[in-house]
């Protein structure tokens, strides 16, 4: 069978878990599993850093070179080096996927210019990585892989066996019936609990056929223009609003982050650990629900946003924009963060491509300091500030909103690019 890598396409898909409590243990020793492999490695890698600057000198670090070699490196050394890796409930999927989690976190320094790894701390939220395998004959249930949608209520995953979850009914019918012809594979599976302490497994897809129909033609282009007083300008004028989720629920928030801290206060008074203490965990849960909520919400306006951008248009052009960057103002973080700029773009992205849209990014500069009507690029001592939100051409006299001047702008810079890809 073809590795998902080969596959044409891809998607994924996300279900609740209804669990028992035995499977709820087993959860609980994946995650301390994937964490310690992860941890021993991060340890031996920061070891290993040091004692090599000076190894040459001390034949002692050379000897200790050598054992963190044996603790380390494949993934039998390491379940050596940590016994209880053996376990019965312990899937040895999930200590393959922390080591190259590990490994793939040096890569992202590289690329990315992210920070090397360090040390994961045990909290309320669980997770681990598990794969599903393919075998040439069936197994004495009839099926050839050790993950498999039984039907739209049951799935079976490893150790876990057989689970109860609930959501997306239409894709789980229509996996169940690719898997009935071997015409979709299971790649890795997460399987977590969040901070309320509901749990959820998200499933990576691959298929050679189209996961998504392509949506009727339109012949219509639109550019775009992200901003904090009206989430989407649109080069046609129309607008889409920026509902604030987060600064809706801040008072909310505030009051009983107010309370959580207070019962830290006292449960630190009174000599007691805070996961023992069942007021404050309690308390904790409710923080965590506002910040879901919120993330929910948002969520759910930029998928149907997205999702009637590509419906409408044929073609959509928007800004490079780097909100990793953007939130690095602190006077900016907040409101850009609750607008969610990143997640929209990728949105659009990804769900352009699956329904047969084109959508192209540009680099932000000058947009919005350029005529959309003669091109013309406004100089330094005519450059417009924040503030401005209306302006007029000094070569051609014509009056501009500032976002959608710069949305056509974006438009007319895209529909170049695109010419010329």
């Amino acid at each position: 069978m073809k590795k998902m890598a080969d596959m044409a396409y891809h998607c994924g898909i996300r279900v609740k878990l209804y669990l028992s409590n035995e499977q709820k243990r087993i959860i609980a020793v994946n995650d301390g599993a994937a964490r310690a492999v992860y941890n021993h490695l991060v340890a031996v890698g920061n070891e290993r850093y040091r004692l090599s600057k000076t190894a040459s000198f001390v034949p002692a670090y050379q000897d200790r070179l050598g054992y963190l070699d044996s603790v380390s490196g494949s993934l039998k050394n390491i379940k050596n080096a940590l016994p209880y890796l053996y376990g019965p409930d312990v899937d040895d999927q999930a200590v393959a996927n922390a080591n190259k989690n590990y490994f793939a976190s040096w890569k992202n320094r590289k690329d990315r210019h992210s920070g090397v790894p360090v040390f994961k701390k045990k909290s309320s939220m669980q997770s681990y990585q598990t794969n599903a395998h393919y075998y040439f004959k069936d197994t004495k249930e009839g099926h050839n892989s050790n993950v498999w949608f039984l039907d739209k209520n049951h799935v079976t995953l490893p150790k876990l066996g057989r689970i109860r979850f609930g959501g997306s009914s239409l894709k789980v019918a229509e996996i169940i019936r690719r898997q009935e012809v071997c015409d979709i594979r299971i790649g890795t599976i997460t399987v977590r609990r969040d901070s309320v302490g509901e749990y959820w497994a998200s499933f990576q897809l691959a298929s050679d056929t189209p996961f998504f129909q392509p949506l009727p033609k339109t012949g219509s282009e639109r550019g775009i223009d992200l901003n904090l007083i009206e989430l989407v300008n649109g080069s046609d004028g129309q607008t889409s609003a920026n509902m604030h989720f987060y600064r809706e629920a801040q008072a909310s928030l505030a009051k009983q982050q107010h309370k959580l801290s207070r019962m830290a206060e006292h449960a630190k008074k009174e000599g007691r650990e805070l996961h023992d203490s069942r007021n404050y965990q309690k308390q904790r849960r409710k923080v965590a629900y506002i910040h879901r909520k919120v993330a929910r919400q948002r969520e759910d306006y930029l998928h149907v946003l997205s999702k009637h951008e590509v419906e409408n248009q044929d073609f959509i052009a928007a800004k490079d924009l780097k909100v990793k960057n953007l939130v690095q103002n602190h006077r900016l973080a907040k409101a850009v963060s609750d607008a969610g700029w990143g997640s929209f773009l990728t949105k659009l992205s990804y769900k352009a491509e699956a329904y047969g849209k084109e959508f192209v990014q540009v680099p932000p500069r000058f947009t919005s300091q350029t005529c959309s009507a003669c091109g013309y690029v406004l100089k330094l001592e005519e450059r417009l500030s924040l503030s401005d939100r209306e302006w007029v051409c000094p070569a051609c006299h014509t009056q501009h909103h500032r976002d959608t001047n710069a949305a056509r702008v974006v438009l007319q810079i895209a529909k170049e690019k695109a010419a010329t890809a």
